[in-house]
C-alpha cells in the first residue's frame, strides 16, 4: 500500500536569465536534478515581455 499517495511532490528549479546585445532578455527554468538525457525537453523560456511579476497580478 502507497502512503504517499496524498503527499505533493515538489522539484527544485533553477533560473539562468541572459541578456544579449541588444536583443530581449531570456529567462530559462529547468529542474536542477534533470538527467543530461533530458536536460533539453525539460526547461521552458520565456522572452522579455511575455512575462510579469508576480506583484502586479495580486
Amino acid at each position: 500500500m502507497n502512503t504517499d499517495a496524498g503527499t505533493p511532490r515538489y522539484e527544485v528549479f533553477e533560473a539562468a536569465i541572459v541578456s544579449g546585445d541588444g536583443t530581449s532578455t531570456e529567462c530559462t527554468i529547468y529542474p536542477r536534478d534533470v538527467d543530461e538525457d533530458r536536460r533539453t525537453t525539460a526547461w521552458i523560456t520565456a522572452r522579455e515581455g511575455a512575462y510579469c511579476s508576480a506583484a502586479s497580478m495580486r
